[in-house]
């Protein structure tokens, strides 16, 4: 049942039948309403925000005084909640409502990075790092695309495309078209000539690489030079458009048997969480899958001049064990304090 559907439906009563109405418990009725005005917050300025909150608790303490009574007046309650009705119906469409702030959001942090010449990070949730929030924190500024509001100083602007695999960033059919969404930005954000750093290849390694080995039966160093390949392909091809094109590699792997991942395990088999972004492998195989990828990665991107950054050999000891000194608490993405290390990652490769 919709709101205005519950207003005409509680009219109906109070026109029929008003003692119902004696002892009833408004609250829900105003939830409802209050969560509508909620979801739209954003497209108010705060004083009319504040208005419309306190018109509509007004008249619902005037319909908890009517319910106190044992025989409310029938007047007074119709025209409360046709006033509320009122206010619901003049409520911009949700819809619409989304479409609109995400259009706003996008020209607004398209006219950050064309007035500051920001540089773009594009790829998977690791790009969150380089925005200097320690929590992963997305705004939607289009259809599948996200920025991560940038807290720091360094002039930046974070791509979130979803959870992209660097084996399929050529692939127009992949899942999260993470492709597709990169010819949009290309297209219709990103400035000519802009430098842009690509962050995938994490999720690759965690989740894939030792699944695929198994399944094809065919050595995990195989398996890493065909995602390195692909994601090959799609750097020479951004740098053939113009772009100064930079390489974020991948980070050390989260450790084993954390709580977080076993939550993640419990909710994937409930089918609350993506099974294909589960671990496969030991913490130390997926490192040194991962010491493989960058190293080989690292060698490509010079013959093709991209420039490669990583922070990886400094996560890792010689076990390769991860340092969670690096992580965040949710022990899969770098915590906020590593940015001073990266910081002079980026000063010797020239990317600030």
């Amino acid at each position: 049942m919709t709101t205005i559907e519950l207003i005409d439906k509680l009219i109906d009563i109070t026109t029929k039948r008003p003692e119902v109405l004696s002892g009833f418990d408004w609250q829900d009725t105003q939830l409802m309403i209050e969560l509508e005005i909620d979801n739209r917050k954003s497209l108010y300025p705060e004083g009319q925000y504040s208005y419309l909150i306190d018109s509509i608790r007004d008249q619902f303490n005037i319909l908890r005084s009517e319910s106190a009574k044992s025989v409310c007046n029938k007047a007074t309650v119709n025209s409360c909640l046709i006033l509320l009705k009122g206010f619901i119906s003049s409520l911009p469409d949700l819809d619409f409502a989304t479409s609109f702030l995400q259009n706003a959001a996008f020209e607004h942090e398209k006219l950050i990075h064309f007035t500051d010449n920001t540089a773009i990070i594009l790829g998977d949730s690791h790009v969150n790092f380089f925005s200097g929030n320690n929590k992963l924190t997305f705004k939607a500024i289009s259809d599948g695309i996200n920025v991560c509001p940038n807290i720091t100083d360094y002039k930046f602007t974070c791509l979130h495309l979803g959870p992209c695999l660097a084996y399929n960033c050529m692939n127009e059919n992949s899942k999260y078209a993470f492709y597709n969404k990169v010819n949009f930005l290309c297209d219709n954000f990103i400035r000519p000539g802009a430098k842009i750093c690509v962050c995938l290849g994490e999720i690759d390694i965690r989740a894939h690489v030792f699944k695929e080995k198994d399944l094809q039966k065919r050595p995990w160093e195989d398996i890493c030079d065909n995602i390195i390949a692909n994601y090959m392909d799609f750097l020479i091809e951004l740098k053939s458009r113009g772009f100064r094109v930079y390489c974020w590699g991948p980070i050390a792997s989260m450790p084993d048997n954390t709580s977080e991942e076993e939550e993640l395990k419990a909710l994937a088999a409930e089918g609350l969480f993506d099974q294909e972004l589960i671990s496969v492998g030991s913490e130390a195989s997926r490192n040194t899958a991962t010491a493989y990828f960058n190293q080989k990665l690292s060698d490509e991107c010079a013959k093709g001049g991209i420039t490669f950054m990583s922070i990886f050999d400094q996560m890792v000891d010689k076990d390769m064990k991860t340092d969670v000194s690096f992580l965040s608490d949710d022990k899969c993405h770098l915590n906020s304090d590593v940015i001073k290390i990266a910081e002079k990652i980026w000063i010797s490769r020239e990317f600030i």
